[in-house]
């Protein structure tokens, strides 16, 4: 091969990679404002909802904390005294806190009606708050982060925001990428007594760099949720088919429920799975479905959360599933949620991706002022 056809090799191969950079950079830009509104707002409301579990006590004492005595009333009372709140709905979901000194929360309706909520001191049975469930501060928080409060039509712009940032971490990394040692060192570092421009553009890229991971998982989390073929394709991976857990079905038994049957469930609960966390009550809407029973495993390293399902009449075990259990596309699916908002191991965690999530926040901003500070480059004038 001649110097020439080497040289026209490389030229065309510089053409190409020019070409590239320059088709990401364009998109990374104006993907980035398309998409930069509804970034801040999800990345805002993110941080607040990472430390949800840990706020409400604080905010909500009055209705969150109780004074723990010997025995705390049967399930079963809890149960029918929540119901005398709202007796033209149905019961949905109770949850039994694992801590003696926090109350228990009953809530009734269904998803397309909505729901309202009871809080009940569990050895007294004195209702400490009841009311709308959307009305609630973390509910209408959750409701901005996820569908910012516009219903199906906020689903499907923060979906498409999400597989943008998807697309901007992807992209962020490809443009920060350096060419050799010396750029990678300043690309590791933000430079310091540098002028605003060059700072600015430092917190963009290094610091994009040093949360690209985390963000990474963060939007993949956020892309399983607002896509089904998302999370098809990540059981296909996993196990290697579309894997999800069966619907547990209802044996016919005749006869009235049996006296003590939501007592008898979480006693049987307790003893399948004996470790400490918070259990819930998922009641049937339907006299042919079962029993659902969640509980966390407050000792386990990971968040996880066991499940077991119960006949609805006299509380007989149906079919346990413990985390342990599932195949690895369920497991993966069951810690979308703890992955996504860092509950995964607890506050250091939590504690993480809030620092990411407020970052993220900043980028948006610094990556505009790039855009608008970057300026018309000067034509180098041709000497004659």
């Amino acid at each position: 091969m001649s110097l020439g056809t080497i040289k026209k090799t490389a030229a065309k191969k510089n053409a190409s990679k020019s070409l590239l950079s320059k088709t990401v950079s364009f998109l990374h830009l104006w993907l980035g404002l398309l998409a930069g509104s509804v970034l801040i707002i999800v990345a805002l409301t993110g941080c607040i909802l990472s430390f949800e579990d840990e706020l409400t006590p604080l905010l909500f004492s009055k209705e969150q904390q109780v004074t723990p005595k010997a025995e705390r009333l049967p399930a079963d009372s809890l149960v029918s005294i929540a119901k005398t709140n709202f007796p033209k709905k149905k019961i949905f979901r109770m949850i039994l806190p694992a801590e003696p000194s926090r109350s228990v929360k009953a809530t009734f309706g269904t998803k397309k009606a909505g729901y309202d909520y009871v809080y009940l001191n569990p050895y007294s049975g004195e209702i400490l708050s009841k009311g709308k469930e959307n009305k609630r501060f973390f509910v209408v928080v959750l409701n901005l982060h996820r569908f910012l409060l516009a219903g199906t039509v906020g689903k499907t712009i923060t979906g498409i925001s999400c597989a943008i940032t998807f697309f901007m971490t992807i992209s962020g990394l490809y443009l920060w990428w350096p060419k050799n040692r010396k750029v990678l060192k300043q690309r590791l570092v933000v430079k310091q007594n540098a002028s605003f421009k060059r700072t600015n553009w430092d917190l963009h890229a290094v610091g994009g760099f040093y949360v690209m991971i985390l963000l990474f998982l963060i939007t993949l989390t956020g892309l399983i949720w607002s896509y089904d073929w998302v999370e098809n394709m990540m059981f296909k991976l996993t196990d290697g088919k579309i894997s999800k857990p069966e619907v547990v079905k209802q044996p016919e038994v005749k006869g009235k429920k049996e006296a003590g049957l939501y007592e008898k469930i979480i006693s049987a609960t307790n003893t399948i799975y004996a470790h400490q966390g918070d259990l819930t009550i998922n009641f049937p809407d339907k006299k042919d479905k079962p029993v659902f029973v969640s509980k966390e495993n407050g000792e386990a390293r990971v968040n996880t959360t066991d499940q077991a399902y119960f006949n609805n009449r006299n509380g007989e075990l149906i079919e346990k599933r413990p985390f342990t259990g599932l195949s690895l596309g369920n497991q993966l699916r069951k810690l979308n949620k703890p992955i996504h908002t860092g509950s995964i191991f607890g506050w250091p965690t939590k504690l993480l991706m809030f620092i990411v999530a407020l970052f993220t926040a900043s980028l948006p901003i610094t990556g505009l002022l790039i855009y608008l500070g970057r300026g018309k480059k000067k034509k180098k004038a041709v000497v004659a």
